[in-house]
C-alpha cells in the first residue's frame, strides 16, 4: 500500500436524509421541513390537495388507501376543483402517512419498495393488522412507529 493511500482523507459519508426533510419531501413541499415546529407550521397555513397527490405517488397509496386514510373521493376532488385546502382533520392525516411512511423508509435502508411492503403486512403486533391499516387512528399510528423503533434498534417485531 503506498503512503498516498495513508495519507487520503476517509470519504465522508453522505448524511441520511432526516426524518422530517424526507416527510416534507413525500409531501411534495416546496419549503424545508426541518422538524415539527415547521411541519405544525406548514399545517398551520395549510395544505393543499396536491401534498396528498404527491404522497400518493411517492408512497404508492391506492385509491382505497387514499380514501380511506385521508379523506373520501369526492371530498378530495371537490376540494381540488374549487382551490379548497385540506381540512385540519385531513391535513393531520395526510401529515400522519408521510410521517409514517418516511420513518418505514429511514428504517429499511431508503429502501421505499421494501418499506412498503412491511406497510401492507399483517403484523402480529398490530393485531393481525398491517400498519396501514393501524394508521386509521392516531394510537395506530403510534404503535407502528413503535414497532419501527423497535426493528431500528436491532428488537424485532
Amino acid at each position: 500500500m503506498s503512503t498516498a493511500t495513508l495519507d487520503r482523507p476517509a470519504a465522508a459519508e453522505a448524511p441520511a436524509e432526516s426524518l422530517y426533510a424526507r416527510i416534507g419531501a413525500l409531501l411534495g413541499l416546496k419549503a424545508a421541513v426541518h422538524s415539527e415546529v415547521d411541519l405544525i407550521e406548514r399545517l398551520e397555513k395549510g395544505l393543499g390537495v396536491a401534498s396528498v397527490q404527491s404522497l400518493r405517488t411517492r408512497v404508492g397509496l391506492t385509491d382505497a388507501e387514499t380514501f380511506e386514510l385521508i379523506a373520501p373521493r369526492r371530498t378530495l376532488n371537490r376540494r381540488e376543483t374549487s382551490g379548497q385546502l385540506l381540512s385540519r382533520e385531513e391535513a393531520d392525516k395526510t401529515v400522519r402517512v408521510a410521517r409514517v411512511a418516511a420513518r418505514a423508509q429511514q428504517v429499511f435502508g431508503g429502501k421505499p419498495d421494501y418499506a412498503a411492503e412491511w406497510l401492507r403486512s399483517a403484523n402480529s403486533a398490530l393485531g393481525d393488522r398491517t400498519p396501514m391499516q393501524a394508521l386509521l387512528t392516531e394510537s395506530g399510528a403510534l404503535a407502528v412507529e413503535e414497532l419501527l423503533v423497535g426493528i431500528e434498534h436491532g428488537m424485532f417485531a
